[in-house]
């Protein structure tokens, strides 16, 4: 009976590499389509506390891998199919919201062509593997990037066992395996502070998701600037990167995320208060925004304040720090006369 059975079932072999000839072959060339973080076949996870701005996030990206153009400074290679999932918003209030990106971003039609595609599949009811299914007989084109926004809407049963997540994220290898597309998707953290976790810990649920991608952007709340984001990048396939901090901005009649290249990456953890960052951390904002010259002290303070994200009180303890001791980092002096006071500040060469 047994036999009978497995004589039926068609089972497909699996392919083995001989080794001794697999390293005489040269190896495919990758095709990144964001340099040195992700290729076409990889997966990607944005990570972030609830509305800490992920959809906006993995909007821009996707306009940037269409369009072509660098995001947040990495550079795309080249535009590409993009199909973009999101399953949390109305899609009359992600139709505005696109709209003021690509305003923002300085992206027209031309500049998107035809890929760029969007699903709104808010109440559609695509979850679990007959969803991406679902979404892979409806490609119409083929896809160089695939973005799921958010996770748990696509996710089936309970979200702290490892058994299910193992399934959605499987399908996420078929789907990527059998389009050739890189995958993404948004996740939420659990409650309390992202910032006191290690980035290999984060996403709510199973510990399986923090095992499972290829290259992860986990966003934290910065410490000092409630628009500003700290980006930890964490890549499996390429060198690591540091941190980078990001704000997110109104720029002409939209809005869109931009680089703070001046900001330290002070993440908002459950000890910012009590373990403040050095000051002397602060020094290569400063050293940037003199530049080699004299400067109103005035003006310094608030381009310092801008650039950092600080509250006042801080501003002031920096200016305290930086021209106090025997080498002080900032010099000063003052201009007086008849209804007249500057006060200038510049950097010390001998710090």
């Amino acid at each position: 009976m047994i036999g009978e059975f497995i004589e039926q079932v068609t089972i497909e072999r699996l392919a083995f590499k001989n080794a001794s000839q697999w390293i005489q072959e040269e190896p495919v060339t990758l095709d990144q389509i964001l340099a040195n973080v992700l290729d076409r076949g990889d997966k990607l996870a944005i990570l972030g506390l609830s509305k800490l701005w992920k959809t906006f996030l993995a909007t821009q990206l996707s306009v940037s891998l269409a369009s072509g153009r660098p995001f947040l400074g990495w550079i795309v290679p080249e535009p590409r199919n993009v199909l973009h999932c999101q399953f949390e918003i109305r899609d009359v209030h992600f139709h505005r919201r696109l709209q003021a990106m690509c305003r923002a971003l300085g992206v027209t039609p031309s500049d998107l062509g035809d890929r760029l595609q969007i699903l709104n599949g808010r109440g559609l009811g695509i979850v679990g593997v007959e969803g991406i299914e679902r979404i892979k007989h409806s490609i119409e084109q083929t896809p160089d990037y695939i973005m799921i926004d958010p996770y748990y809407k696509i996710a089936t049963g309970v979200e702290n066992a490892a058994e299910d997540a193992k399934i959605l994220l499987n399908a996420f290898d078929v789907l990527a395996e059998e389009t050739g597309a890189a995958v993404a998707y948004v996740h939420h953290d659990p409650k309390g502070q992202p910032g006191d976790r290690d980035i290999r810990d984060r996403g709510a649920g199973s510990n399986v998701i923090g095992r499972d991608y290829d290259a992860c952007f986990a966003m934290t709340g910065h410490a000092q600037n409630e628009n500003a984001v700290v980006i930890d990048v964490l890549l499996r396939n390429y060198p690591p990167q540091k941190p980078l901090v990001i704000e997110f901005a109104n720029a002409g009649d939209g809005y869109c995320f931009h680089v703070c290249h001046d900001m330290v990456p002070e993440k908002k953890t459950s000890r910012t208060k009590k373990e403040q960052t050095p000051m002397s951390a602060y020094a290569p904002v400063a050293e940037a925004i003199l530049n080699g010259d004299e400067m109103d002290v005035a003006d310094f303070k608030r381009t310092f304040q801008d650039k950092t994200g600080l509250v006042d009180s801080r501003v002031k303890a920096f200016m305290t720090w930086a021209q106090a001791g025997g080498k002080p980092f900032l010099l000063s002096r003052e201009e007086r006369g008849r209804g007249h006071y500057k006060k200038y500040v510049w950097r010390s060469l001998d710090n």
